[in-house]
């Protein structure tokens, strides 16, 4: 379980870093549309920077996500392994409701803060109050998801330059979100998995 942790820790990690040249990037893109005027190898230059920080960031994306997902699963079967019952979701949905339209509004917070409460004191699970990480974590995946959506569709459809600076503008504002999303998501894997490794280790139930 720590090894995976510390995996999906570097994942997030870089995924941080590359969010941080992803704002740098589009910063400079401002600067580049904000000008009356700019040659066509500024232009191209600017295009190559964006598409590579872009195909990296995609990249580290889907990476981070199959580690998560592992992760998720693994740690909710830990927990039931330890003495955890009734959490309200099983090892598979709580990764599953992460892609399931409408549910996936907070299903996957529901099935985080009983992996949290859990992890905790899993055989007194429903008597722990969730930590602040958690509903910091969430929101920042929240509104940094509905961010990059925009972003999308306005890059997608954006003709003119006025359009462009637009979506760059909301494009800067989904990486700057995702900065402190990276951060909550590395402490929530840290405080779950030390919270299991401790209960483990004082109840020698990993032998």
């Amino acid at each position: 379980m720590g090894g995976l942790a510390t995996l999906l820790k570097i994942a997030l990690g870089l995924g941080a870093v590359l969010a941080l040249a992803a704002t740098w990037s589009s910063y400079m893109q401002l600067e580049l549309l904000g000008r009356t005027e700019f040659s066509d190898a500024e232009a191209d230059a600017n295009d190559i920077r964006e598409g590579a920080i872009g195909l990296a960031q995609i990249f580290t994306y889907v990476v981070t996500i199959v580690i998560f997902g592992v992760w998720i699963v693994r740690a909710n079967k830990n927990v039931r392994a330890l003495g955890a019952e009734g959490l309200r979701t099983t090892p598979g949905w709580a990764l599953g409701f992460f892609f399931v339209p409408i549910l996936s509004l907070w299903k996957p917070y529901q099935a985080m803060k009983d992996l949290w409460q859990a992890s905790c004191n899993p055989p007194k699970w429903r008597g722990v109050l969730a930590g602040t990480v958690l509903p910091a974590w969430w929101m920042f995946w929240l509104v940094s998801n509905v961010l990059g959506q925009i972003s999308f569709r306005a890059g997608m459809g954006a003709e003119d330059v006025d359009e462009w600076i637009y979506a760059t503008w909301i494009m800067l504002g989904a990486q700057v979100l995702d900065l402190p999303l990276f951060l909550t998501a590395v402490i929530l894997v840290s405080q779950i998995t030390n919270h299991q490794e401790e209960y483990a280790s004082k109840t020698n139930a990993w032998g």
